[in-house]
């Protein structure tokens, strides 16, 4: 097993706060590979590294299901969180709705 590099942890810090932020503040329960791409420019990494690291990340720092658009060439569009699961590790607030 490969230690993350330094590029790896801040991509993983930048996707958690995301995560968070839209979660307890948009109170918004998924996330667009195209945002995942984007964190993942503004951490260093490719857009396709960033998907794949995302991905790899689920059970983590995240857990829902992926989705795609029956005219997708990716093999998710969008991740819908499972509230109950940041519930249970404490990352977001019993009650949220």
């Amino acid at each position: 097993m490969f230690a993350p590099t330094e590029i790896d942890q801040r991509f993983r810090r930048n996707v958690r706060g995301a995560i968070l932020r839209l979660l307890n503040h948009q109170h918004r329960t998924y996330i667009s590979r195209e945002e995942v791409e984007r964190i993942g420019k503004d951490s260093g990494l490719s857009s396709g590294k960033a998907s794949y690291e995302f991905l790899g990340l689920k059970g983590i720092i995240w857990e829902g299901t992926a989705s795609r658009a029956a005219d997708s060439q990716h093999s998710w569009d969008v991740v819908h969180f499972d509230v109950p699961w940041f519930q249970r590790v404490g990352d977001v607030p019993s009650g949220w709705d």
